[in-house]
């Protein structure tokens, strides 16, 4: 009998799903298989938009929805766009003036200290202005949105709201819409193959909040599957058929059961962890210290790590509660509607690649500061460090202005489908073309067991590097400064 695992990747703005199929009760060759859903269109795609909608007659819509059906409410605000214009450098903007306008005899020296006197003047005065049309213009859009939010009955970001820092102020509690979506999606795995399946989801989280995260996941996929199976029998009509607030009636979060877990055969990863395995199981990266950030529609999952005998060891990983809808929304545009690279608003993209820079530079620092306390030359250090791999994977990685480099981290790396060389994939031609939205889907189908998600010890990482005597502690005390 075949094993067959799901990688669930239970995403913000799309979900993804890969099937590995494994013969001989899991000891032949794998086989992989990305899950196909049919759109609005009739046409095959990889993913499935996570969206709940409720409908005109009070049922709901799941993924591919009919936006004409949506039960009525009031339209999506617009925030609106304050620009700022900057004159540039104080010296040159001043003398430009003085030799467009000057005319006759004067002092020179004197007009031109007049003239950037007013100049900066005016940046003061247009730096204050921009402040305050910007926070006008935030406190009108936070204040539109909250109504619409109250109001609306199509339904995204509810996983993001779940798992990750997103304000929430729905009808609807987002981890209900969780099991909702989620036990649709069931559905069609069970009826694609009722042999039956392990599941394997991944869920946004950093190592510190990642058995909290875990345990929740594993509660909405309990949820989901007791509606599947206890509540509506495998009926996936009966369920499409329940009015919304019925089915709210039917939903309780479960509690979390080790048994129930390992019963239904559920393995819940951090999204960082399936992202780097999907990376790293054929051993395309080579070793040393490198960093993989993947760039998805609500969070950006980042882990630091190295690669020993095709393995990732990961030493720390993080979750940002921002992605490319972050910088949709804050540009004004929707993103699944507009194009990125031409709306997407030059300061914002700054904001959101701040954000990643901070954690590495803080990586950076606690690096640096743990050599200094165990006596390591801090230029050891910097050497390992130079020019390391960042590997970028996600919808966001095909957009150069957010796959950047990061201090030390510059050799930047964009995943491509050359890592499923050696694997039997079906239709490998044309997923191959949206590798890097499927990579996690693909990373979560090969992990085994959540309980292989450890975290190595940074002792470990830093016992190859040479110490100094203490009559060498002067230098090491100068070269951490």
């Amino acid at each position: 009998m075949d094993e067959i695992r799901v990688g669930l990747d239970f995403g913000t703005h799309q979900t993804k799903i890969c099937v590995s199929r494994i013969p001989d009760e899991g000891h032949g060759v794998p086989e992989y298989e990305f899950f196909q859903f049919v759109d609005q269109k009739g046409e095959v795609q990889y993913f499935i938009p996570s969206v709940v909608q409720i409908n005109k007659d009070n049922t709901l819509s799941y993924g591919y929805v009919d936006p004409k059906n949506e039960k009525d409410c009031m339209p999506l605000p617009r925030m609106e766009v304050v620009n700022y214009v900057d004159i540039g450098d104080i010296e040159d903007a001043a003398e430009e003036l003085y030799s467009k306008y000057t005319v006759g005899e004067d002092d020179e020296d004197e007009s031109k200290a007049v003239l950037k006197e007013m100049l900066r003047n005016k940046c003061e005065i247009d730096k204050s202005t921009y402040k305050v049309r910007s926070e006008k213009a935030q406190a009108k859009y936070d204040e539109e949105m909250s109504a619409y939010n109250k109001d609306k009955n199509l339904f995204r970001y509810f996983k993001q709201a779940t798992f990750a820092e997103y304000p929430w102020e729905c009808k609807i509690e987002p981890e209900v819409l969780c099991v909702w979506y989620i036990a649709y999606i069931i559905f069609l795995l069970e009826d694609r193959y009722p042999e039956g399946f392990a599941i394997n989801m991944g869920v946004p989280t950093d190592d510190k909040n990642y058995h909290q995260k875990q345990e929740l996941g594993t509660r909405i996929l309990l949820t989901a599957y007791h509606l599947v199976e206890e509540v509506y029998h495998q009926d996936l009509r009966a369920f499409l058929k329940e009015k919304v607030n019925d089915l709210i009636g039917k939903t309780f979060l479960l509690p979390f059961s080790e048994d129930e877990k390992e019963y239904n055969r559920i393995n819940i990863f951090p999204e960082a962890y399936a992202s780097l395995i999907g990376l790293t199981s054929r051993g395309k990266l080579s070793e040393g210290m490198s960093i993989n950030a993947d760039i998805g529609g609500g969070t950006t999952d980042i882990s630091f790590f190295i690669v020993k005998n095709r393995t990732p060891h990961i030493y720390k990983y993080w979750s940002i509660p921002c992605g490319l809808n972050y910088i949709a929304e804050m540009s004004g545009f929707d993103y699944s509607e507009k194009d990125f690279v031409k709306n997407a608003h030059k300061d914002i993209i700054a904001k959101f690649n701040k954000k990643k820079e901070d954690i590495v530079y803080n990586l950076e620092r606690n690096l640096i500061e743990m050599v200094r306390e165990r006596g390591i030359l801090k230029s050891n250090l910097i050497k390992a460090l130079k020019d390391r791999i960042l590997v970028y994977n996600g919808g966001g990685s095909t957009y150069s202005q957010i796959s950047t480099p990061i201090n030390l981290f510059s050799d930047v790396k964009v995943a491509d489908a050359d890592l499923w060389s050696e694997e039997i994939v079906k239709d490998k031609t044309k997923v191959g073309k949206l590798f890097n939205l499927l990579t996690t889907a693909y990373g979560l189908s090969v992990s085994e067991d959540d309980s292989e998600v450890v975290l190595r010890d940074f002792d470990n990482l830093l016992s190859s590097y040479k110490k100094v005597e203490s009559n060498e502690r002067s230098e090491i005390d100068k070269d951490v400064c």
